[in-house]
This record gives structure tokens, sequence and C-alpha cells, in this order.
């Protein structure tokens, strides 16, 4: 069997990328992109278990994984990740891609659709339990109409004002789970509530969170103060920001003239992306973990999967296709969990 390489290369502005490259001289090849506080590792197992019709590449978005450290301009939305996948792309010179994301890395997934230059055809889109297309937070119906003008309720003060401790010890490696807010016991939550992590994968997930990049540049970023509940609202650095609706704006995708299919997983027992999500502040509010909630009718919680199925509906109207496919039982990460009912339906797609 063909393992991955990892292999690092410099783009064209500089910025040195690292990813993982499995090579089987194919003229086509199917791209990974992960999520927020990940890397390609998780990425590893799948990579093997995909036809060999497709050469495999998976990338380390900057500030993850082994590639370089390099700010993330947050008012740009996801268009810094977005690029350098792209010009990685350029250099890598396939006839054909399939642009895989899973989580925030769906969101980069539709801004290189939306950018990507002539060189780069793709051929196919797979959401795997992707972020909104309205951005991660603060919005309050199916077209993503902000609760407030600031977007207060998105970005990084969520993180960096209501649960620091988490950023504390991420910075610091901790590994341990006598912390509420270790990363250990934070890594759960992509998972179904019932599903065991054995001692390997947590392993790799520490590693995978752990290889972010903590600075006010990229993870979570920096916020402001703002008057309206709860009380912050996104700067203009770091990846929390960038999935922010103030910045992150991804409706073009409903423009552009050649619309290729979509493939959207979602995992039933998701609690990340949800219209009810745990990681939502509208709903942390709701359930009285944070004062002064201002009720659902200023704040209601955000209706992630009714957003995106909404967008996708859209999307349909105006000359695209998309299938969906529920992996029942299964969290945030339903090619971890339930590898084979993800695996049939995403290689069928590939073939259609």
């Amino acid at each position: 069997m063909v393992f991955p390489k990892a292999r690092k290369t410099k783009l064209s502005k500089g910025f040195e990328i690292s990813f993982k490259h499995l090579s089987r001289g194919s003229s086509k090849a199917v791209v990974l992109i992960h999520g927020n506080l990940s890397s390609s590792l998780i990425w590893e197992d799948l990579m093997l278990r995909i036809p060999e019709d497709f050469d495999l590449i998976a990338p380390d978005l900057r500030g993850f994984g082994d590639s370089e450290r390099r700010a993330v301009d947050a008012t740009r939305g996801l268009r810094d990740f977005s690029d350098d996948i792209l010009d990685l792309l350029v250099s890598l010179k396939y006839d054909s891609y399939v642009l895989v994301g899973h989580s925030m890395g769906g969101g980069i997934a539709l801004q290189a659709l939306i950018d990507s230059p002539r060189e780069v055809k793709i051929k196919k889109i797979v959401l795997v339990d992707p972020l909104s297309p309205y951005g991660y937070g603060g919005t309050k119906d199916i077209y993503g109409t902000p609760c407030y003008s600031d977007y207060s309720g998105s970005g990084a003060g969520l993180v960096t004002k209501y649960n620091p401790e988490f950023v504390r010890l991420l910075k610091a490696k901790y590994a341990g789970t006598d912390h509420p807010s270790a990363p250990a016991n934070a890594v759960k939550a992509y998972f179904a509530d019932d599903y065991v992590i054995n001692e390997a994968l947590m392993s790799k997930l520490l590693k995978m969170l752990f290889s972010t990049e903590v600075s006010e540049d990229n993870y979570p970023g920096d916020y402001v103060e703002s008057p309206n509940w709860p009380y912050v609202a996104p700067g203009s650095k770091g990846v929390l920001n960038a999935m922010s609706p103030k910045y992150l704006k991804l409706e073009e995708v409903l423009n552009i003239p050649v619309k290729p299919p979509i493939l959207w997983v979602h995992g039933s027992k998701d609690i990340i992306i949800s219209d009810m999500s745990m990681f939502d502040i509208a709903v942390l509010g709701l359930m009285g973990y944070i004062s002064g909630y201002p009720g659902q009718e200023k704040f209601p919680p955000q209706p992630m999967v009714s957003q995106i199925k909404n967008f996708l509906d859209e999307y349909v109207v105006r000359g695209g296709t998309y299938e969906k496919l529920v992996v029942e039982g299964a969290g945030h990460t339903p090619f971890v969990e339930k590898p084979e009912e993800f695996l049939k339906k995403f290689i069928d797609f590939l073939y259609e």
C-alpha cells in the first residue's frame, strides 16, 4: 500500500504550505480541506480508502499543522485560506479537482469555487458538516440576516471573553482532562455523544489541536466591545473573525455560470453545526449559561442547517444540483465515526 507523502512548497506570495500528497499517476485529484482547530491529519485514514483513479492532496491551512505561520486577514472572510489552496492547485497542474471541505473547510471550498482561476477546474464539491454560507454566529433567519448591525455574537470574542481558559490551555498544549475547558474535553464535541474516542485517535486530535497557532493574528483573533448582547463583535484579524457573517460572503456561489454538483453530508448528531448548536452563543444564552440574554425575538439560535439547505435549494433554482446524505448517529466528523456509510456515498458521487 502506498502512503501519503508529506510535502512542502513555496507559494507565489512566498508562503510555505505543507500538504500530504498521495500520487497514483492520475490526472485528477481530490483535495481534502480541514476545518478549524484541525489539520491534514484528520484525513489520514480516509485517504487510504479513496479509489486509485484519483491522486489525493490534503493541505495544512496557514497557521495549522506544519504550514507556515502567516496572519489571517479576517476582513477577507476565508479568502486567505482559499487563495493559498488555489495557489497550490495551480502549481500542481492537475486537469481537474474535487474539493472536499469539512466544517470551516466547507466554506473555504465554496470560496475557492468563487475565485478559482481558469486553470483550476473544479468538477465537484463535497461539503461535510460545513459552516453556514452566512457565517458562524449572530444571524437569525434562513437568509443570514444579522441580529445586530455590528454582528455582535460572532467572531473571536466569543472564545476570548467567554472561554479564555480554553485559549490559555490550548496555547500551553495542556493534554490533561481535569479542567472543564481542557482541549481534550472540548474535542469530544467533534463526535456523537456515544462515540468512543480511542487512545490513538485522541492522540491524533490533540496533535492537530496543538499545531494551531494561538495569537490575535491566527486563532482565535481579536475582538471589539459591543453595546449589543453578548457585548462582543468581530475584530479584523484571525480565524474566528474570518468566519463571522460580517466578512464571510459566499452568496456569489449562486451566481457563478458553471455550477459543479455538490454533495452535502450532515451528521444527524452534530452539535457544532445545528439549528440548536451548543457552540452558538444564542443557545447558551437561552439555556442560561450566558447572562443578559435578550430573548429569541432579538437573538434567536442561528438556524445553521436550515440556512445551508435554503442556500443549496437556491443553488438548484439557479441551475446547479446537490445531493444530501444524512449520516445517522454521527456527529461532526461522519467520515471518522461512520466511514463505511460516508465512503459508499462519497465514492458513488465521485463517479456520477
